[in-house]
């Protein structure tokens, strides 16, 4: 439909298979359902009636929205990259824990941490200005027997900007609350400890998405364990409602919410990177929603000798 995205479509999984034969397989989404079908009929080693259920749904036209954004804007087609992750918090998904612990209303461990991702931005700045998050195991049904999905989109292009219901009816927290991985520095943690209450959940997926539901008011990430497929889609949701992702090591002299503007992570990769070190968070990050959150924790950082850049 959009043969201009084509070669700017990144994400953590790719589109080549090899099948038990050894056959090496290009799977993309064709004209039609059939001929969807027949190349994953050739990757699953002709487990047709499996191939047949993926061409239906990614072939489907039922929408899913709960509302419909219009503009008159258009986005050039040859300036818009797409970054996705089909299974954040993959060691979540493996294990399919149903157990529930929450802390302040934040999933700790679990199904319910597993996200898609997918974040759109644009390519000459390197600015998100979509994202859509979906949780498919949000809760399970009435009768316990499937699971129910959530979505949530957002839209950040110029004078445009729209959230989506599931978005909107979010009530933020109100104590003060920063997630993180429990493997985060103590030194770090303990600074933090000191004015907020901290959750330790998987998946940084989960992490930007709580926080842009209000649940938590930052997710904090020292260190660079992730990838833009990991922060595109959300970032879009914090922006879109005047947040945002900031690069952990170079906010140490930030004092303004205009600084933080300067400090956003952009996702068009760096040149002279190899491989995966062009797309990664490589100095870690900071989300948040409301830029206030950042600057009081950068000042807190700061009055208790934190050194950033370690």
């Amino acid at each position: 439909m959009f043969p201009a995205l084509i070669s700017n479509i990144f994400g953590e999984e790719q589109n080549k298979f090899q099948n038990s034969l050894g056959e090496s397989i290009v799977v993309d989404l064709t004209e039609s359902e059939e001929d969807t079908a027949t190349l994953l009929n050739k990757v699953l080693d002709g487990r047709d009636h499996i191939a047949k259920s993926i061409a239906s749904v990614v072939h489907s036209s039922e929408k899913t929205c709960e509302k419909q954004y219009l503009s008159s804007r258009l986005i050039p087609a040859n300036n818009i990259g797409i970054w996705i992750d089909p299974i954040d918090s993959t060691a979540e998904y493996i294990q399919a824990k149903n157990e529930e612990k929450e802390s302040f209303g934040i999933q700790q461990y679990g199904l319910k941490c597993v996200c898609v991702l997918i974040g759109a931005y644009e390519v000459n700045s390197g600015k998100p200005i979509l994202g859509v998050v979906n949780q498919p195991f949000f809760k399970k049904k009435t009768d316990g027997s499937k699971w129910e999905s959530r979505f949530y989109w957002s839209i950040d292009y110029g004078p445009d900007r729209a959230i989506s219901t599931t978005l909107e009816n979010e009530s933020p927290q109100q104590e003060k609350v920063a997630v993180l991985s429990s493997s985060e520095c103590k030194e770090l943690q303990d600074i933090i400890a000191s004015k907020y209450n901290i959750v330790h959940t998987a998946g940084a997926g989960y992490k930007s998405l709580v926080v842009a539901c209000g649940m938590a008011d930052l997710y904090i990430l020292s260190q660079g364990t992730t990838y833009f497929w990991d922060t595109c889609g959300p970032h879009a949701l914090l922006s879109a409602q005047g947040g945002g992702i900031v690069r952990f090591d170079e906010v140490v002299h930030v004092i303004s919410q205009e600084d933080l503007l300067e400090k956003q992570v952009k996702y068009s990769s760096e040149s002279g990177s190899a491989g995966n070190e062009s797309f990664r968070n490589a100095g870690g990050f900071i989300a948040y929603r409301n830029p206030g959150d950042v600057i009081e924790l950068l000042d807190l950082l700061r009055q208790k000798g934190y050194l950033f850049n370690k």
